[in-house]
């Protein structure tokens, strides 16, 4: 039988008592199979290879019982990197169910005479994070097809059903699309396109879709000599200088935005110029105007953003559906800090006890999580149905082949910052497990803190050695314990 959350919360000190097991950190010895497989690799081979013991902290604990079975440096706090997306995906369908759809609307301000709008046309967003530029001119299509063709009053991009930022976290590059600017109207994931030929020139900015695409020109930017990529922004523009020295061949990138309203209206605009509906250059305000419904795209259920944003990793994402989960709670939050306090106190009553969260991403050195809350955070949910809601991950051997154990799948949750790796989330054979693994080393990190460079010299090399060291510790869970 199960465990309620209350009551795995307790289970684990009880059934460690009356096993008399523990080993020096708290956990059980582990206690191989009869006749198991003969290669499981010990825990001193898994961290002489790594090199990295001194770095990392985990905890496995069995589902049914609550009961640590292997455990170190598990109450040390690290950064949980994109693994804290994890709370932020529970926070979000508990509190708005599965079926919740995010609606971006279009709305006249006036009536419609022979074709002309006598008023403003209204985009009014409503923090979708999977709009992009397909379903923004699917929209327009729409309304053209309604019968409009010009409008009298203004184009307004109203953004502020969410707070407006210019970025998730400061400290990222400044040409690092994972970290773009957010509010009430995304698009394309708030990223431009830039692509160029042999030299640099000409730089071209666009908001490609499948179907539809754009130039944009409020995004624009040339290359120069410059080390590393630099944007100046204005009221209404953003301008990249872009080193040339990485341009030598024909190319392209994905470019953060930081202005995501203006993006949007530029593109809007352009979409519906294509399909002949003459509009006024967008301007953005916060709150548009009342007006009559004229066009609507709503997004993917709860679930089907949730799914993707764990697969994906998509820092945006998660950013919206945490914002957008506490105002359902009754908060009304100024910025993403005080947001992910309001998830970090509803967390706790879940286990994930002295957790320090800035975001709902992740995307910050400075948060910190323990292994042995966040373990006690997937054990109390697992039941609401957390596991579902995550990608599967093969086990795999050094090389990235399947490592061939029978009768065992995963649910896990990947991390990553420079000199950060986390992996979260569940094994499930013939014992039911979960785990956590936080490797950090902010000593690295700090020194190359300051020069906000992509990459620095090597995390890399860094970064694969904790991931195979992950996959070590998960292919010896899963050999000694699951299957």
């Amino acid at each position: 039988m199960r465990t309620t959350r209350r009551g795995f919360l307790i289970a684990g000190a009880a059934s460690l008592v009356a096993t008399g097991a523990l080993g020096a950190d708290g956990a059980l010895r582990p206690r191989p199979r009869p006749g198991g497989p003969a290669a499981v690799q010990s825990l001193d081979a898994i961290f002489a290879r790594s090199g990295l013991r001194s770095l990392t902290g985990y905890a496995l604990i069995d589902l049914d019982s609550g009961a640590v079975i292997e455990a170190e440096a598990a109450d040390t706090a690290r950064p949980p990197a994109s693994v804290q997306k994890i709370v932020t995906a529970l926070y979000a369908h508990e509190t708005l169910g599965p079926d919740y759809r995010f609606e971006t609307r279009l709305l006249a301000t006036g009536p419609l005479r022979d074709g002309r709008l006598a008023g403003d046309l209204v985009l009014a967003g409503d923090g979708d994070p999977v709009l992009d530029t397909d379903r923004l001119g699917a929209l327009a299509a729409a309304v053209r097809a309604g019968g409009l063709a010009s409008v009298e009053g203004r184009l307004l991009v109203a953004d502020g059903a969410l707070p407006v930022t210019e970025a998730i976290d400061a400290d990222q590059p400044a040409d690092a699309a994972y970290n773009p600017g957010v509010s009430g109207i995304n698009l394309n994931f708030n990223r431009a396109f830039a692509s160029w030929k042999p030299g640099g020139s000409p730089l071209r900015f666009t908001a490609p879709g499948e179907t539809f695409e754009l130039p944009v020109t409020g995004i624009r930017g040339e290359a120069t000599d410059a080390a590393l990529p630099v944007r100046r922004l204005s009221d209404t523009a953003e301008i990249w200088s872009l080193p040339r020295a990485g341009m030598r061949r024909a190319g392209s990138v994905w470019l953060p935005v930081a202005h995501p309203g203006h993006y949007a209206g530029e593109v809007l605009r352009g979409l519906a110029g294509q399909r002949g509906l003459i509009l006024p250059q967008a301007e953005v305000v916060s709150a548009g105007p009342p007006g009559g419904l004229v066009g609507l795209t709503t997004s993917p259920d709860m679930t089907t953003i949730l799914r993707d944003m764990l697969r994906f990793s998509t820092n945006l994402t998660a950013e919206v559906v945490g914002l957008r989960a506490s105002q359902a709670r009754g908060h009304a939050p100024a910025d993403f800090a005080a947001s992910a306090a309001a998830m970090t106190r509803w967390a706790e009553d879940r286990g994930l006890e002295r957790a320090h969260l800035l975001n709902h991403s992740g995307l910050s050195g400075d948060a910190r999580v323990t292994p042995r809350a966040f373990v006690r955070f997937l054990g109390a949910t697992e039941t609401a149905g957390l596991p579902d809601l995550m990608p599967p991950r093969p086990i795999v051997d050094d090389e990235g082949q399947p490592a061939g154990i029978e009768g065992v799948s995963t649910r896990v949750k990947t991390g990553t910052l420079d000199f950060v790796s986390g992996f979260a989330g569940y094994i499930f054979g013939k014992r039911r497990l979960a785990f956590t693994i936080l490797v950090a080393d902010l000593d690295r990190r700090a020194a190359f803190g300051s020069t906000r460079q992509e990459n620095p010299p090597g995390s890399i090399a860094w970064t694969k050695r904790a991931r195979q060291q992950e996959q070590a510790l998960l292919r010896r869970w899963a050999t000694l314990y699951g299957a």
